[in-house]
């Protein structure tokens, strides 16, 4: 009986522990969970973003291309702030949108917009036009959506308190 006991004892000491590991383990955000469960076309997203940019694309879209360079350009940068862009390509099969995100050589994530992890992203809602952007923070709350261009604004998006103070 002694050794059922001391056994049962140390039964309920390991599981209480194993609860406790699991209520204080950070709950990951929701944006970065559903990114995670994402297979993307091309690139890999970071894994520690604390922001997202869902930009809506195409490759038959003559302001969404003259867009993509000015986006290449800035996600250096942005990625090095945990600012990652998903590019969701609208183009008509998901073999040109693949070709037209490759084409940038940007590295960052894409998509094809008909893709099931798509409508899953937190804060993701269809445009009605394109090029669009719609800004997250790693919970799928959105700062900011509009005409593809915003992108341009992200450090006043993300980061108002550091905007503010360098003016």
């Amino acid at each position: 009986m002694k050794y059922y006991i001391a056994a049962m004892a140390a039964l309920f000491s390991v599981a209480h522990l194993h609860a406790a590991e699991e209520t204080s383990a950070t709950p990951v955000p929701a944006v970065t969970k559903a990114v995670s469960e994402t297979t993307f076309l091309t690139g890999a997203p970071i894994t520690d973003a604390q922001y997202y940019v869902y930009i809506f694309s195409a490759s038959w879209c003559g302001p969404c291309r003259a867009l993509m360079p000015q986006v290449v350009e800035l996600y250096p940068e942005m990625k090095a702030n945990k600012v990652e862009i998903i590019l969701i390509s609208c183009d008509r099969s998901e073999r040109m949108a693949k070709k037209y995100i490759e084409h940038y050589e940007a590295g960052f994530p894409g998509l094809y917009v008909k893709a099931p992890g798509v409508l899953a992203l937190p804060g993701v809602s269809m445009p009605k036009g394109i090029p669009h952007a719609i800004i997250v923070d790693a919970n799928g709350k959105v700062l900011a959506q509009g005409h593809g261009s915003i992108v341009r604004n992200w450090k006043m998006i993300c980061f108002p308190q550091q905007a503010t103070q360098a003016n």
